[in-house]
């Protein structure tokens, strides 16, 4: 049912231009002209293949929400109503959501093509591929499972025991993490894949962004415009 999955950071509007410069020159991906009534969204387009990485100026804190795209929006909205999401508000016709445990997300018209035929461009040493849903304990059954039917994906499991995956043979994947919290709202970060973390580390740092922690398998940061994102030891190229 969806076809296409766009990552959104939504940035606060203040810090909207440092983010764009930063998210740029870390993906190696131009910004788009910007558009929406106020110039608030643009698009990352990668040298070639679908674009599936997108920034939106908010007044608010950093976040990040899904696009999920579908050639039948009706269709798309009352199975992810069944399936226990709530709405939110509307935005142009948009109809804007929450999973069970408030990850926001929107059901968009199909923009590219279907995931199965699409294959991501892997052309350097990282590459920003992958969107983690990071889910208090308390909510961690009944989101995975509404992720999964409403993704049409099938499980898989992870090489730690608090994350699963939710693969794609193209487009963004999705990781599942659960987090030692009992309780709270379900939120996601973006993770890059580096062939050379360290190295990423001190680039990234020398672009604007802030290390949080180095840990066995990836390494916290924050970009300008607040944005949590982890590098980890992903292959790129894989």
């Amino acid at each position: 049912m969806v076809a296409w999955i766009q990552l959104f950071l939504d940035t606060p509007a203040e810090s909207y231009d440092d983010a764009v410069r930063f998210w740029s020159a870390v993906t190696g991906w131009e910004p788009s002209p910007p558009r929406g009534e106020v110039g608030q969204f643009l698009t990352l387009l990668p040298p070639a293949g679908p674009s599936y990485v997108k920034l939106q100026a908010v007044d608010g804190p950093p976040r990040v929400h899904l696009d999920l795209d579908s050639d039948d929006r009706g269709a798309a909205l009352a199975a992810s109503l069944e399936l226990g999401a709530s709405p939110a508000w509307t935005y142009e016709s948009v109809p804007v959501m929450r999973s069970p445990g408030g990850l926001l997300f929107c059901h968009t018209l199909s923009e590219g093509p279907p995931a199965g035929a699409a294959v991501l461009t892997r052309d350097g040493s990282t590459i920003l591929d992958q969107v983690c849903i990071d889910i208090p304990a308390g909510h961690w059954e009944q989101e995975v499972e509404f992720w999964r039917d409403l993704t049409g994906r099938e499980l898989e499991a992870a090489t730690l025991p608090q994350f699963t995956r939710l693969p794609s043979a193209g487009g963004l994947r999705i990781l599942l993490q659960r987090l030692d919290e009992p309780d709270g709202t379900v939120r996601a970060h973006p993770d890059l894949a580096s062939a050379d973390r360290e190295a990423d580390t001190r680039r990234h740092v020398a672009l604007g962004a802030a290390l949080v922690d180095v840990l066995d398998r990836w390494t916290v940061l924050v970009a300008p415009g607040g944005q949590v994102y982890c590098l980890t030891d992903r292959d790129p190229c894989g």
